[in-house]
């Protein structure tokens, strides 16, 4: 008999202590990763700390990596290696009456600094040229976020940040340069070179008709700079885990 007692008491012991354990489960911190980073060349990191039970800050770093895509130039496709660095930081203000957890909108503020470069086939004035392309862009943007994150068997996180509308400041500077022989483009080619460089930007919504072209031709080169406030949309997800 006094076995059994000692078993139910055990039992009984065990139970109040999963149960405390469960009712005093409180992350404060999570660590997450962006997969969507990897479309713009990075790899995201994000980090969230929690100060109170509806409060939190957070901040994401994006690690340059290569990344490449196809686009047209001169009506053949061309590869583009792209890397971006990025951070971003804001302050996250919950909904829901659980931490860390349910709708929330967040503030921020973000940096990005992505560059681009690759090797585009054409014709000017009926010989064969391959301009060498790189591109810069720099932007310091403010937005807000809208989102909902879960928190699966007290481990595993899901962040959906589905809307967040932001404006940017930004400048962006492309050149194309024929790097072949050493004569100045005449007229003609000039002329040719930036009818296709213009063609070329026109595939990119946020530059189209937005830019300043300018050609050098003692230096066989097409500049074409972006300068002013720019509108954009942040949307994706992240996973992790919660601690």
């Amino acid at each position: 008999m006094k076995k059994i007692t000692t078993l139910i008491l055990l039992i009984f012991v065990l139970c109040h202590l999963t149960f405390a354990q469960d009712k005093e489960y409180d992350p404060t911190v999570t660590v997450k990763w962006a997969p969507t980073g990897l479309l713009v060349g990075n790899v995201a990191v994000q980090g969230e700390y929690s100060f109170n039970s509806k409060s939190s800050l957070t901040a994401k770093i994006g690690v340059p990596l290569g990344k490449n895509y196809h686009s047209k130039f001169h009506g053949k496709e061309v590869d583009v290696n792209m890397k971006a660095f990025s951070f971003m930081t804001g302050y996250r203000r919950y909904i829901s009456k659980k931490k860390m957890r349910g709708f929330y909108y967040e503030p921020y503020f973000k940096y990005v600094h992505q560059t681009a470069g690759g090797l585009g086939e054409t014709t000017l004035d009926n010989q064969p040229v391959t301009l060498n392309f790189t591109n810069t862009y720099n932007a310091f943007g403010f937005g807000v976020q809208l989102g909902t994150q879960f928190i699966i068997r007290k481990k595993f996180v899901v962040d959906l940040f589905f809307l967040g509308p932001e404006i940017n400041s930004a400048n962006n500077s492309f050149r194309a340069v024929d790097p072949a022989g050493s004569e100045s483009w005449t007229n003609i080619e000039a002329s040719q070179a930036e009818n296709d460089i213009r063609d070329f930007l026109d595939q990119f919504p946020f530059i189209k008709n937005r830019v300043n072209v300018k050609v050098d031709k003692n230096n066989k080169s097409v500049n074409a700079d972006f300068n002013g406030w720019m509108a954009g949309l942040r949307c994706g997800f992240s996973v992790g885990y919660a601690f």
